[in-house]
């Protein structure tokens, strides 16, 4: 692996929390504002954990994209949730096995974007 497939958020000892799938979390994403930040719960099954390219542009990158942590998760009600996990996201494990330090596996972006979900 060279340069170019490294970032800050790739580094191969990055220290990740891989969630089993099934597992009951909460997940607190806060949103910074200038003197206050918002916090939102959400309580939900987790289907699965993934890394995945953005649409955004970023040089030096795998890709020359940006790549960002996702939680996929499902409500009680069956809505499902594409979370994004970043500094400001806090993963509470409320039901199933504990976490294991991990990498987050990588999903290549089809070449058909229409049947994207992000």
């Amino acid at each position: 692996m060279d340069e170019s497939q490294l970032s800050q958020s790739l580094r191969p000892g990055q220290r990740t929390l891989v969630y089993a799938p099934g597992s009951i979390v909460r997940v607190t994403e806060q949103i910074p504002r200038r003197t206050q930040s918002l916090a939102i719960a959400i309580t939900g099954r987790v289907l699965r954990q993934e890394r995945q390219a953005s649409g955004s542009w970023f040089a030096r990158n795998k890709g020359q994209r940006l790549w960002l942590d996702r939680l996929i998760i499902e409500k009680d009600d069956g809505e499902q949730l594409v979370l994004n996990l970043d500094d400001y996201t806090h993963v509470e494990l409320l039901q199933g096995p504990p976490p294991r330090d991990g990498q987050t596996p990588m999903i290549e972006p089809a070449q058909d974007r229409t049947g994207s979900r992000t």
